[in-house]
């Protein structure tokens, strides 16, 4: 009598397993979904953006690139309206590097410094003038740099990246 109540159990125990999986590739199904429209919702604008080409200094790359190489955790938003591309990264050096940021600085930045970038686009071409780059840390603004010094920063910081 023991082993049938013990099977008894064991098939009860089993049959909410089952439940318990179907719940778990529910909501497995749901986190891929949303990945998805994730990576959909950055939309075809941001991709021709991304792909225009940067030729400074005898050196050509795409807007991708530059992002990609000089900041972590890229993140992008485009305003077709403003002609606006809006980027936000993780700090990483060398960007800035000229200023006297001891190691400890570096580390807390590279941990939670966020960088903003705001270019305009005029004729599939970054207006250096209407350029802005911002260093955030702790929720404060600690470095802002703005129009054609601050992009070619941005550019010079990337030609730096390539050449380590």
């Amino acid at each position: 009598m023991t082993k049938v109540a013990c099977i008894t159990c064991l098939c009860a125990l089993l049959a909410g397993c089952g439940d318990r999986l179907s719940d778990i590739k529910d909501a497995v199904s749901g986190i891929n979904s949303a990945a998805e429209t994730a990576a959909s919702a950055v939309d075809r604008d941001v991709h021709a953006i991304r792909a225009i080409a940067i030729n400074y200094k005898d050196t050509s790359f795409t807007v991708n690139d530059l992002f990609k190489t000089i900041l972590r955790d890229v993140r992008w938003d485009y305003d077709a309206e403003k002609r606006e591309l809006h980027v936000r990264g993780t700090w990483q050096a060398p960007l800035f590097s000229e200023q006297p940021w001891d190691d400890t600085m570096k580390k807390q930045l590279a941990e939670t410094g966020v960088v903003k970038v705001t270019c305009t686009f005029d004729n599939n071409k970054i207006d250096s003038a209407l350029t802005n780059v911002t260093l955030i840390f702790n929720d404060e603004t600690i470095l802002e740099m703005t129009g054609e010094d601050a992009l070619h920063h941005l550019y010079d910081t990337y030609l730096q990246k390539e050449t380590l």
